[in-house]
């Protein structure tokens, strides 16, 4: 997929992510990347062929800085269902600010620009399938409340826990962080888990 000098390589990367930080919904062309980067196009071609494997590589980028695996390890090392459902939720909390710039770019772009939308698919998509494992483990536990299946659950769960709600909550409604997981962890423990004994 890449070949030549890592230090290039993550210069561009960089390069791409500061663009799509700094102009949401702008078109970014190679070019402007190259420049920002100060390679020529010729160089950082030799590292992404395309501009849907430049996108694909910012996203994992950013993903893999904010989603360490120290953070997952709470989720998949949780004693309970339950537990690794809220520490799923915290998580949430804690990446949506993290990654605000470039999922936010990637989901206004992904209606005009393919490789913003695959891009903005992969993420997603992976993420999904993260609420799915935690809801198949409420379900295992017997904790999924009655009338949800798991795939349905996981689906609110993911929209819930979208970045468009995040952004709505706090960056539009002035909601604190501790507030949103609050607030988030509440509504989703009731919507979806078990009540009672």
């Amino acid at each position: 997929m890449s070949s030549g000098d890592p230090a290039t390589r993550q210069r561009i990367l960089e390069a791409a992510r500061e663009l799509l930080e700094s102009r949401p919904g702008a078109n970014i062309a190679m070019g402007e990347v190259a420049k920002q980067a100060g390679v020529s196009r010729q160089a950082l071609y030799l590292h992404f062929r395309d501009r849907t494997s430049l996108f694909l590589e910012v996203s994992r980028l950013a993903d893999s800085t904010a989603r360490t695996p120290a953070r997952q390890r709470r989720i998949d090392e949780a004693p309970t269902g339950r537990e690794a459902f809220r520490e799923t939720i915290a998580l949430q909390a804690f990446l949506k600010p993290r990654l605000k710039g470039v999922a936010t770019a990637l989901d206004v772009l992904r209606r005009s620009d393919p490789a913003a939308d695959a891009a903005w698919k992969e993420r997603e998509h992976a993420r999904l399938r993260r609420c799915e494992q935690v809801l198949q483990r409420l379900h295992d536990d017997g904790e999924l409340a009655p009338g949800w299946d798991v795939p349905t659950a996981a689906r609110c769960f993911w929209a819930v826990t979208s970045q468009r709600v995040w952004d709505d909550l706090v960056m539009d409604q002035g909601w604190s962080t501790a507030r949103y997981r609050s607030h988030i962890t509440a509504l989703l423990e009731a919507a979806l888990l078990r009540q009672g004994p």
